[in-house]
């Protein structure tokens, strides 16, 4: 545990989030952001990024849904979602690394890469990795999975990157929205 001590830090930070926005002063600022209309939305799409804030960002597109078309609030959303993830990308990539390499060394993570690689090639590895990121990503779920997955274990380029995340929580924000 305290050989990742950045990441344990993560996990504590996850943890107490989830409890912060437990309290109802939180909770009723929140809601009062619902009259800032598509502004709103794009905080509900900076919310959306993190999973512990995600029924908020949830309860904010299905407001302005009734309101407003579904497409701008699954683009403005996205654009919100998409500033959050870049600086989730950002600091995962400037802060992580040395841990990803210690991590990427461990015996179990060591056993389970030559396990995968014996059974697909490097190609496929790779598009299952961008596959589950994007799902992740789109879904509901933190985005933080999803986006260590693609800054930790790719090359991936910020742009690229940028590109992937918007239309991920766009996608994932309008299904939200038509179902």
């Amino acid at each position: 545990m305290w050989s990742y001590p950045k990441l344990t830090l993560y996990l504590f930070a996850i943890i107490f989030s989830y409890f912060l926005f437990k309290v109802p002063a939180v909770s009723l600022f929140v809601s009062s952001l619902a009259s800032l209309d598509y502004f709103s939305i794009f905080i509900g799409g900076l919310l959306y990024s993190a999973g512990f804030t995600a029924p908020f960002a949830t309860g904010f597109f299905l407001s302005f849904s009734a309101m407003h078309n579904v497409y701008m609030v699954a683009l403005f959303g996205g654009a919100g979602a998409l500033l959050a993830d870049l600086g989730i990308f950002s600091f995962i990539r400037l802060s992580f690394m040395g841990e990803f390499k210690l991590l990427e060394h461990s015996s179990f993570i060591r056993h389970l890469s030559k396990s995968i690689n014996r059974v697909l090639n490097k190609r496929h590895r790779n598009f299952l990795v961008y596959l589950l990121a994007f799902v992740i990503i789109a879904s509901p779920l933190p985005d933080e999975i999803g986006v260590a997955l693609l800054a930790g274990f790719t090359k991936l380029h910020p742009y690229v990157f940028m590109f992937m995340s918007f239309v991920a929580n766009s996608l994932g924000i309008l299904v939200l929205l038509s179902l």
